[in-house]
């Protein structure tokens, strides 16, 4: 199936990226990244150039497609947000569709499905498969899963069954052993794209999810979307917490409970360090 890592996954979150890889390859689910796929402009085009918000995904769409691809995963949050929306709005507006293919100079036949990676997993080899593969449970690892907005909002556009209470994210890390505690703040912002325009926003609202995470009893959270995982790890630091959480992505989760070299997961780019809470919990080598 096509792989469309996106921006974040080639620059600011190579972990993310290296993970999802050799997790996949441990899964027997081959990826294929698409030559020439372009940004697909995140968070921030929508509101300064809906055109753009929307030729650059159906670019990218034309291509999966034309490359012959009927299916594509997008670990990115944002990126999957923005191919679904794009999708949408091409069903529902004939003459937005009519233009965007004069642009593209491609008639879309709209044969392809966008799918998260955890979508992908679930419904290619679902949970049961997975936790056969697992060679080290994750047990006694108390995680809370955060799925942030984007994956499931609007639900309209992105076809989530439950988007104040998602699933997916949970199924996988209780595939892998670990102990996934419930919380009401699953998809609750973290300030996202304010990031560098308004910090005091982002600290304000990642710093009470991160709180919240510590007090439903969770050891780290895990997170799918590399805004995300930046706004809630690399924050951490200004926000006068008494103690750090790790922030993990779920692919990196993944990688350990499936036996994988420590570098598979590449715990060296969190900037809070989870290896000390994973050798107390003796699932890395001391």
């Amino acid at each position: 199936m096509a792989y469309y890592p996106g921006c974040s996954l080639h620059s600011t979150s190579p972990e993310f990226n290296t993970s999802v890889k050799a997790v996949c390859e441990a899964l027997d689910l081959k990826l294929i990244e698409p030559s020439g796929w372009m940004c697909c402009g995140s968070s921030s085009a929508h509101r300064s150039d809906p055109e753009a918000a929307l030729r650059l995904p159906m670019e990218n769409l034309a291509l999966i497609e034309q490359s012959g691809f009927h299916e594509v995963t997008m670990p990115c949050a944002a990126c999957f947000n923005r191919h679904k929306a794009a999708q949408f709005e091409i069903r529902h507006h004939d003459q937005r569709r009519r233009e965007v293919e004069k642009t593209i100079g491609y008639a879309y036949q709209d044969s392809v499905q966008v799918n998260t990676l955890m979508q992908t997993m679930l419904q290619h080899l679902g949970a049961e498969k997975i936790a056969s593969r697992v060679k080290k449970p994750l047990a006694g690892l108390r995680v809370v899963s955060y799925y942030g907005c984007l994956l499931t909002r609007p639900p309209l556009v992105t076809e989530a069954e439950h988007p104040e209470n998602p699933t997916d994210m949970d199924e996988l890390l209780t595939a892998l052993g670990a102990e996934v505690h419930d919380w009401s703040y699953k998809t609750v912002c973290c300030g996202a794209a304010n990031s560098l325009t308004r910090p005091d926003i982002v600290l304000k609202l990642s710093g009470a999810l991160v709180q919240h995470a510590r007090e439903s009893g969770a050891d780290v959270i895990a997170v799918a979307c590399p805004l995300c995982h930046v706004n809630l790890d690399a924050r951490q630091f200004q926000m006068g917490l008494e103690q750090a959480m790790p922030v993990m992505f779920f692919t990196q989760l993944m990688a350990i409970a499936l036996g994988l070299p420590e570098k598979a997961a590449s715990l060296n780019k969190n900037l809070v360090d989870p290896r000390p809470l994973l050798r107390s919990k003796e699932l890395l080598a001391a």
